[in-house]
């Protein structure tokens, strides 16, 4: 019940409000009030008579527009903007698990104000009532306990880590589904720079890449700890780094699972050359790198990449979670 996960979540509420996580919002952020305007995002009619009800926890805002969107069906694009936010707000990792509550209460008030409405429009009441009910389906599932894991993603550069962590994420865990840590971003993080920023070779000394995994590997321990699905994703090409993230899950408590994805050499090499945008600055240089060194023995599922995508997700859904996918 909603008292139940209340009393379970009002320490983790309380420390997020003595640190500053209540602002004045939006409001009232759902899909009716987000316009695509000169090729951007605009929002508007965020709520202005009434100041308390729109200052909030700012993550309680992002989470109506993350309800409206797990309810319409559009679970990769939930997915994508929490991952988009945390990465960009960066000091927010510790409310991460408070999605699914916070959005099981924007759920349940929308059912209310739905089924207020089914009442006061004759016409419309069987329409609205029966979409009343759906989010008070959905808020009843949204406050359900459920399995978290762990998972590892691995694989030389050009091998499609990003594009599958990020397809597999809204399969996995709780929703919004699984948070993810990518290398190529907490590496620009620790420079202070966008994620499209190009870096220059300093960045990628070895003491600096240590301290990329180093930064990595906690964040993911730290939202497993609190029974947060993660994923993890970077080349893990040396046996210390498969290690210590492993032994992360270990200490989270929850199962691990660990991915290496197989790319014929010149697929990658096409890959690399190709790729434009991202936060990657990953070079066919790089790569030969990459290709010239031994990994070393690995336990890990290897899964080819030139199968079709959906395909692959069905399967690592099966092997992560035990659970098959329609």
């Amino acid at each position: 019940s909603f008292r139940e996960a209340l009393a379970k979540l009002a320490d983790r509420l309380e420390e997020r409000a003595a640190r500053g996580c209540i602002r004045r919002c939006h409001g009232d952020l759902h899909l009716r009030n987000i316009c695509l305007f000169r090729d951007r995002p605009r929002l508007f009619d965020c709520i202005e008579f009434n100041d308390r009800i729109a200052t909030v926890d700012r993550l309680y805002d992002l989470a109506f527009l993350l309800m409206d969107l797990w309810h319409g069906g559009y679970r990769a694009e939930a997915n994508f903007i929490t991952n988009r936010y945390l990465d960009k707000t960066g000091d927010d990792e510790d409310g991460f698990i408070l999605l699914p509550f916070m959005m099981a209460v924007r759920a349940a008030v929308r059912a209310h104000v739905t089924a207020t409405q089914a009442m006061e429009e004759p016409d419309e009441r069987e329409r609205l009532a029966d979409l009343a009910a759906t989010y008070f389906d959905l808020a009843r599932d949204l406050l359900r306990d459920g399995p978290a894991f762990f998972i590892a993603m691995g694989g030389f550069s050009g091998s499609g880590k990003t594009s599958i962590a990020e397809a597999l994420a809204a399969h996995v865990g709780r929703p919004p589904g699984a948070r993810i840590f990518e290398s190529d971003r907490v590496r620009k993080g620790l420079f202070r720079v966008s994620a499209e920023t190009r870096l220059g070779s300093e960045a990628y000394l070895p003491e600096v890449s240590r301290a990329v995994y180093a930064r990595l590997t906690e964040n993911a321990r730290r939202v497993a700890a609190d029974g947060g699905t993660v994923i993890a994703d970077a080349v893990f090409d040396r046996i210390e780094g498969r290690v210590r993230i492993e032994a992360a899950a270990v200490e989270a408590g929850l199962p691990f699972c660990g991915v290496w994805l197989d790319t014929a050499p010149d697929i990658l090499r096409a890959r690399v050359r190709n790729r434009k945008g991202g936060p990657s600055d990953a070079t066919v240089a790089v790569l030969e790198d990459q290709l010239k060194r031994d990994i070393g023995p690995l336990d890990w599922r290897r899964v080819d990449t030139t199968r079709p995508l959906a395909e692959t997700i069905r399967d690592l859904v099966a092997f992560c979670t035990g659970r098959s996918e329609a």
